[in-house]
């Protein structure tokens, strides 16, 4: 009986150990699809605990997927808490669809008697029959991450596979050219998936596409008749780029120097294999008339022994911010008002932001300004305006951007204190007045000289003392004749008098 018991409560602990396992586990599961058919698929399992930390123990790893033939794997007991299974697709044991891959974590406990399940994940992955990446756009090292692009800068175009597609063709592909199209225009066709083109007209849409199309073609064999002499010749032979069939134009075509050996003996076979291309590869030609499959709407059938990969960017053109001038007194009086004018050059619409900072400012290439928190611009012109009420240095740091590019200019303002100044009449005035009293006063004095020069002051001289013996016997009437004739009057008869 006491057995039982204790098989009972052995059982009971080994449950409540088994649902504390699988209550409390999870597993991440990813994987880097979609991917070519043929291309090699990695899927990765990462455990956590309910916290999302890495747990302790040790696990297992039982990986399967629902595949006709299916994929299956299963670990040893390790302490890693990461997995990895790679799985290849390959034509023709399997087809371009949807998988299912699942993975099981099972938590070693009891010194390893038992691993119960400790979490569970499943994934889908695409296989196709096309090549999986996208088209890369970069304009003076720096990715475009949006739909606008420079018209000031070269643009890089590329197409960036998914490393497992990239593998495969660059593995098994005896030519992969990349061509090139803009607004449904062919361009050039590269051997290293780069192309470089200039956008220069601003606020107008474009169209990007590439295809890559990998070829599986075997090389050619011919055979030579043998000879009775034997020598060593150097002769043109015309290789044919792969392109589509159901082409109605031209096929281009490149030559190349073949030696040939003939011998009197055997025959000599010479293979003629077109070399797989190089990353640097910068080989290039007119494509003229030849038609695509995918490009603009092509109805052209793909070749079967052929993988394509088609990739297409839509872009709208911009001239960035340019030509930023800033006007204005930054010397002002406090309680003054600050008067900044700016212009520019560029493509609106155009987003301005302006923050104010105590001191310098250090730009430190991380300030933005977008629709969220600037004020939206359509015109090339801004004034702004602001009053300072303290003597400290300010910074008014200027942010305007547009779709492309971002302008960023500190402006150092400067609140002196100004020593007041008299007004101009309070000078003026008195001076006036002076200068108007110093003319009176000196034409005053000139006027009096003048009149003094003018006139004669006469003194009379009475002497009562002396007797004159002319005043004795003249009368009143003689005398007044006597002093008018002595003062150069008009000379008065004396009968005339006494005739009166």
């Amino acid at each position: 009986m006491s057995r039982l018991v204790t098989a009972n409560c052995l059982l009971a602990t080994i449950a409540c150990l088994l649902w504390q396992t699988e209550a409390y586990g999870d597993v991440k599961l990813t994987s880097d699809g979609p991917a070519v058919l043929g291309s090699v698929v990695t899927f990765k399992a990462e455990v956590v605990d309910s916290n999302g930390e890495v747990p302790p123990g040790k696990f297992g790893f039982t990986w399967h997927d629902d595949a006709l033939r299916p994929h299956k794997n299963k670990t040893d007991s390790t302490t890693n808490t990461i997995s990895y299974f790679r799985v290849e697709y390959k034509a023709p044991e399997y087809h371009v669809g949807v998988y299912h891959m699942e993975v099981i974590v099972c938590n070693w406990i009891l010194g390893g008697l038992f691993c119960p399940e400790y979490a569970s994940r499943r994934i889908q992955i695409r296989v196709s029959s096309n090549l999986n990446g996208n088209l890369h756009i970069e304009q003076n090292n720096k990715t475009m991450e949006g739909k606008f692009i420079s018209t000031s800068n070269e643009t890089h175009l590329s197409v960036d596979l998914r490393q497992g597609d990239y593998d495969y063709i660059t593995s098994t592909a005896t030519s992969i050219l990349t061509y090139w199209f803009i607004d449904c225009k062919p361009f050039n066709y590269t051997t290293d998936m780069k192309f470089n083109y200039n956008f220069t007209k601003p606020s107008e849409f474009h169209t990007i596409q590439a295809l890559v199309i990998a070829s599986y073609d075997q090389p050619v064999t011919t055979t030579i008749a043998p000879t009775t002499t034997t020598s060593t010749t150097s002769s043109p032979v015309n290789l044919t780029i792969p392109v589509p069939s159901n082409s109605n134009s031209s096929i281009i075509t490149t030559t190349t120097t073949t030696a040939i050996t003939t011998t009197t003996t055997t025959p000599t076979t010479t293979t003629i294999t077109t070399a797989k291309p190089t990353e640097s590869s910068n080989e290039t030609a007119v494509l003229g008339n030849l038609t695509f499959p995918f490009v603009c709407g092509s109805t052209i059938i793909p070749i079967t022994n052929k993988t394509y990969g088609y990739f297409q960017k839509e872009v709208n053109t911009r001239a960035p911010i340019s030509k930023l001038n800033i006007e204005g007194a930054t010397y002002i009086d406090a309680f003054q008002e600050l008067q900044l004018t700016l212009t520019w050059n560029g493509t609106p619409p155009f987003y301005q932001c302006i923050e104010l900072h105590t001191g310098t400012y250090n730009v430190t290439g991380n300030e933005t300004c977008d629709s969220s928190r600037g004020t939206k611009l359509d015109v090339y012109q801004y004034k702004f305006s602001h009053f300072f009420f303290d003597y400290l240095e300010w910074t008014v740091l200027i942010i305007l951007s547009n779709d492309i590019s971002t302008e960023v200019h500190p402006v150092a303002v400067n609140i002196v204190k100004k020593v007041p100044q008299p007004q101009l009449s309070v000078i003026v005035v008195p001076v006036s007045c002076s200068l108007v009293a110093i003319v009176v006063v000196i034409f005053g004095i000139a006027y009096w000289v003048q009149s003094r020069a003018r006139f004669t002051v006469e003194v009379a001289d009475f002497d009562f003392g002396q007797s004159n013996t002319d005043m004795e016997y003249k009368t009143f009437t003689e005398r007044l004749r006597d002093s008018f004739n002595n003062a150069g009057y008009k000379q008065l008869d004396e009968n005339k008098d006494n005739a009166q």
